[in-house]
């Protein structure tokens, strides 16, 4: 059985969901028949390499193979593969009617800096007959001569009424019954984040027609703002050890990362109606704790240490 994530990604341009503004343009350079080098900036699930496919497919009736050549920079980011692959593709005459190909590089932010730098001296000598694509997370980790050659096209995560119909058309199409609250959870969890979304729903789909909240829950390993927020007023009100259990219920039986567990702290103290001040305070230890558990530091003992300085923050209010 097919991931949904391919499953259901968009054939056409049409097909796409939500970033009206950037396929609009793209359409634009499909009448065209022409476009500059470009690059898609984002975070992870909102289109990048969707939008890339779905204009390469119009673009050259469906005939990829030897016009569309997708790298991932994040698995070959060194030098040798600009020179060996991306030389290899870019330099060939192409044949085909619409005069150049395409070259999709995918996580480009992950190049080395030397990578870079060839392949900004491959984007000028190649221009004629390969365009490039190139998809990042962080625009800022791409050189400056290769930001000055592209046009930067933002990417910008889905929107709840985006996230609605993109669910609706999923649950028509696979017969879901959805509980209500579903959709406002995967909203809340995705962070317009579309692979993510289709990632639960076809895990929840294993355990039924019904799609329950309680199993999209289990199946995302998120917390719900409600939770979450229940856990801190625990924590304002000094009752650590009551606090510390909602802790581990969550990450035991939701299977919570510590890392998922900082980030529902995070979203839930921003909607918070508390001082500023306190949630600076907030902010600033979860961004403490969240960067000791990436660099490998034991996830439970982090959490409630984390949970202690909330509880003394609380104290010396």
């Amino acid at each position: 059985m097919l991931p949904w994530v391919e499953k259901y990604r968009p054939k056409t341009l049409d097909e796409v969901i939500g970033q009206e503004n950037i396929v609009k343009l793209m359409k634009s350079f499909l009448k065209q028949k022409n476009m500059p080098h470009l690059l898609f900036a984002g975070p992870p699930g909102v289109g990048k390499t969707t939008v890339a496919l779905a204009f390469a497919n119009e673009l050259f009736n469906g005939q990829l193979s030897g016009n569309f050549l997708e790298l991932n920079a994040s698995d070959e980011r060194g030098i040798d593969v600009i020179r060996e692959k991306v030389k290899e593709f870019a330099r060939v005459i192409p044949q085909n009617d619409v005069g150049f190909k395409i070259l999709f590089l995918d996580e480009a932010d992950a190049l080395t800096p030397e990578a870079q730098q060839a392949l900004r001296r491959m984007m000028e000598v190649y221009s004629k007959q390969t365009r490039f694509i190139l998809s990042c997370n962080y625009p800022s980790k791409i050189i400056e001569p290769i930001q000055s050659r592209v046009s930067i096209l933002r990417f910008q995560p889905l929107t709840k009424k985006d996230i609605e119909k993109l669910v609706k058309r999923i649950a028509k199409e696979e017969k879901l019954e959805l509980e209500e609250g579903v959709i406002d959870y995967l909203y809340e969890i995705s962070e317009g984040d579309t692979r993510k979304i289709l990632n639960i729903l076809q895990g929840a789909a294993y355990l039924g027609k019904h799609i329950t909240l309680e199993n999209i829950k289990k199946i995302s390993g998120a917390v719900f703002s409600e939770e979450m927020k229940g856990l801190i007023e625990l924590l304002r009100k000094g009752e650590f050890k009551k606090a510390r259990e909602q802790s581990i219920k969550l990450m035991v039986e939701y299977g919570v990362s510590g890392e998922e567990f900082l980030m529902s702290v995070y979203r839930t103290v921003l909607k918070m109606d508390i001082p500023d001040e306190e949630k600076a305070q907030y902010i600033e230890k979860i961004a403490e704790y969240n960067f000791r558990i990436v660099e490998g530091a034991n996830e439970r003992i982090q959490v409630d240490a984390f949970l202690s300085e909330l509880l003394l923050l609380s104290k010396n209010r």
